[in-house]
């Protein structure tokens, strides 16, 4: 599918439905030992795509990197799959450690089509993979579960992700499984990555700050 990945809004959309019939929403990994992170950050016509590999059980840094990519697509809403994944994708190939588990800053099957960047890229890659996005969709729609800091969301009446808002004073993030995770561990493995003191489980928090540092570098 990499090969031919799209390069127009009418190709996004036969690629998306292509994505959706291939996403598995069971859980495909046994032993977890190594997380990665992916961000992204935006410069003038340039994208700061940054990954950090952890240490599952240790939380050490066992590698991270930084590469600088030409936008390749406009912001279309539903479509930030077009300017992302091929960073990402980039990333990947350039780190050493290839990741039990990655973490993406974006959405996972919690999108109109159920193909946000997570999905999107875990497809692709066919690694196990969770969005960990900032901001909600406008179609999303919310149930509330038995703990106060926890919603469900819900899109065209299916159950596909989490709205987590571990602390009253913190914004809210949207988690939903990318592929190859189902929708309750997607939850439960990004919860255990909070930390006290970060809005963000710690990994994306790491990548975020060094996409964004990078950036204002150069």
């Amino acid at each position: 599918m990499i090969s031919d990945f799209p390069q127009t809004i009418l190709e996004a959309k036969i690629f998306q439905d292509r994505i959706a019939k291939n996403t598995i929403l069971e859980d495909q990994f046994s032993k977890i030992k190594t997380i990665g992170a992916f961000d992204i950050s935006y410069k003038d016509d340039k994208a700061f795509a940054a990954g950090i590999i952890i240490d599952s059980i240790t939380e050490e840094v066992l590698e991270e990197k930084v590469i600088v990519s030409k936008i390749p697509f406009p912001y279309v809403p539903t479509y930030l799959f077009l300017r992302e994944v091929p960073s990402f994708i980039s990333l990947l190939s350039e780190i050493s450690i290839k990741p039990d588990l990655i973490l993406i800053d974006g959405h996972g099957i919690a999108h109109p089509k159920n193909t946000g960047s997570a999905t999107v890229f875990g497809v692709l890659t066919e690694i196990p993979s969770i969005g960990v996005a900032k901001k909600p969709l406008k179609f999303f729609n919310y149930k509330q579960t038995e703990l106060e800091f926890l919603k469900q969301v819900i899109l065209n009446k299916n159950f596909v992700g989490y709205r987590y808002q571990p602390k009253t004073s913190w914004n809210p993030v949207f988690i939903s499984p990318g592929n190859k995770v189902s929708v309750k561990s997607s939850f439960t493995l990004v919860q255990n990555l909070f930390k006290k003191s970060f809005k963000l489980p710690f990994p994306l928090h790491k990548a975020h700050n060094l996409a964004t540092e990078f950036r204002k570098s150069n």
